[in-house]
């Protein structure tokens, strides 16, 4: 409903809420540095150490928001000739390197972790499990929309520029809803550890 509201505001208004950088993706950036913000009050230092992975993916995903992959290099970390390109110095790919093994090493650990207890949960419906799949859903297709002009240009698909600007207004508006679903999961799986922890001291086995 927001992207069908910004849509039609006027093109000053919709330009500035959806610019690179501008309000959208900022509340976007801040929705992420929320939730690490979140589990460290929630989850206390603890949460922090043994959950690393996750502060490193979502504080990455945050600063991805506010375009800290190609704001400090030459070309953007993510794209494959920002590493085979000649141009580029090389201690400038050494970051991105860095930026790519953390990325890696974060799902990586996810994968391990959580994959099975995933599963699970969608088996059985719970909020932790749902609200991943809804993030995981939202993360996909904002990014098969985002510049879906460009995408369709090659197979002769010309989109009119009303349709292109939707797009691109819906794509902004999906992924500020992708932190807020990760807080929601996280203040869910908070609250299913608290009430184990619970059940464990008033029913010790």
């Amino acid at each position: 409903m927001l992207a069908f509201v910004v849509s039609f505001l006027g093109p000053t208004q919709s330009a500035f809420l959806l610019a690179e950088s501008g309000p959208i993706e900022q509340l976007s950036a801040l929705g992420y540095f929320c939730c690490v913000f979140y589990m460290a009050v929630r989850g206390g230092r603890a949460y922090l150490t043994r959950y690393s992975y996750l502060v490193v993916l979502i504080t990455l995903f945050g600063c991805r928001e506010l375009d800290f992959d190609k704001r400090f290099t030459t070309v953007g970390v993510l794209k494959s000739r920002f590493y085979l390109s000649t141009d580029i110095p090389v201690f400038e790919k050494l970051i991105g390197l860095i930026v790519i093994a953390l990325i890696i090493w974060s799902v990586a650990m996810i994968v391990r972790n959580h994959i099975v207890s995933f599963l699970e949960g969608l088996r059985l419906v719970s909020v932790e499990a749902t609200g991943v799949a809804a993030a995981l859903l939202l993360l996909g297709f904002s990014k098969s929309i985002d510049g879906v002009a460009r995408k369709l240009a090659p197979l002769g698909i010309d989109l009119s520029g009303r349709v292109s600007f939707l797009a691109g207004a819906i794509e902004e508006v999906m992924e500020l809803g992708i932190p807020l679903l990760m807080i929601i999961v996280f203040h869910a799986w908070i609250q299913t550890n608290e009430s184990l922890k619970v059940s464990a001291r008033q029913y010790p086995t």
